[in-house]
């Protein structure tokens, strides 16, 4: 039973972070065109209701009770909300390569945030790979001061994303008493509500209300991207996110966060013909080992105990079909 667990865990892990590595390249091409609020709104409102459908015709099913809405409401506040906007904003005013690389700081975030909200101090080894780490972080941020892009408020904004990710990963690890799908939905729901509120009252203020609500028809070039952000990196990698951090547990499943930094890279270098610094491949290749010796010792299921049991029987009451569970 756990080695299943624990093979389902690193699945859906390794397809999240695939699913989030690429969102990088359709967000930086995105903001382009439209307004960071305006992408966040249509979305996460594409999300919401693509699972809608799958609601309407009882394809999942949620399992909210009232007792369950306050841990869910404040996992939404970290993701989507902080983290989806200041990652945004981010990549807005850097590149996507350079997001994908300081998102790979999230392992020794989510160490710290660990240790702050679960009492899990890091150990000796973790503690290096932290120095480690944050010394890739500035010598990133180092070399970008040297490119004609270097904006440091974008850094600062994307380094907030990760304590805002960090944070909702160890509180999505504490609260065992929501489902996958619940917890899916809540962020869902919350991020289309808050972020359409923004962008219509941006838009209102601007004059372009309806610039903002016809864009699928004033911009069939972002459909794409908005589908892919939507259903890949929104209902799919959330959900799945999920699954991973209720299997693996918050610590183990941060180690596979550098899949989405190379596949961030790649994708960037593929798609938009964007290019790295040497000392910026250098920043990357430090972060990266500063991560795996944070991560590298860590062999516990970074699990309370008796919550094995609780997620475990968490995943199986969340069911995919009306008649069985199937992820």
């Amino acid at each position: 039973m756990r080695a299943n667990r624990g093979a389902l865990g690193v699945a859906a892990a390794v397809a999240t972070e695939l699913l989030y590595g690429c969102s990088f390249v359709f967000t930086k091409d995105a903001v382009e065109t439209i307004s960071p609020a305006a992408l966040l709104a249509w979305r996460f409102s594409v999300a919401l209701g693509a699972m809608g459908v799958l609601l309407a015709t009882r394809v999942v099913r949620l399992t909210l009770t009232r007792h369950s809405l306050r841990p869910l409401l404040l996992l939404a506040l970290f993701q989507p909300l902080l983290y989806y906007a200041a990652e945004t904003l981010g990549v807005q005013r850097t590149t996507a390569s350079e997001g994908g690389i300081l998102i790979a700081t999230a392992p020794v975030g989510i160490l710290l945030a660990s240790w702050l909200v679960l009492g899990r101090p890091p150990s000796p080894r973790q503690v290096t790979g932290i120095l480690i780490t944050f010394a890739g972080v500035f010598a990133t941020i180092a070399a970008g001061g040297v490119a004609t892009g270097f904006n440091p408020y974008g850094y600062l904004l994307l380094l907030a994303a990760v304590a805002s990710y960090s944070l909702y990963t160890v509180f999505a690890e504490r609260d065992d008493s929501s489902s996958a799908l619940d917890k899916t939905f809540a962020m869902l729901a919350v991020g289309a509500v808050v972020f359409t509120t923004i962008a219509l009252v941006e838009a209102t203020g601007d004059g372009r209300t309806v610039e903002v609500l016809a864009i699928p028809l004033t911009h069939p070039e972002l459909l794409a991207g908005i589908g892919y952000l939507a259903l890949g990196s929104s209902l799919g990698a959330f959900f799945l996110q999920t699954v991973a951090i209720a299997n693996l547990g918050s610590n183990r499943y941060s180690t596979f966060i550098g899949l989405s930094t190379l596949t961030a890279v790649l994708a960037a270098a593929l798609v938009l013909g964007e290019r790295l610094s040497p000392l910026q491949v250098i920043g990357g290749v430090v972060i990266m080992l500063g991560v795996y010796v944070a991560n590298a010792t860590s062999r516990s299921p970074a699990t309370r105990p008796g919550q094995a049991d609780q997620s475990a029987s968490s995943l199986a009451g969340t069911p995919s079909l009306p008649t069985s569970r199937c992820q």
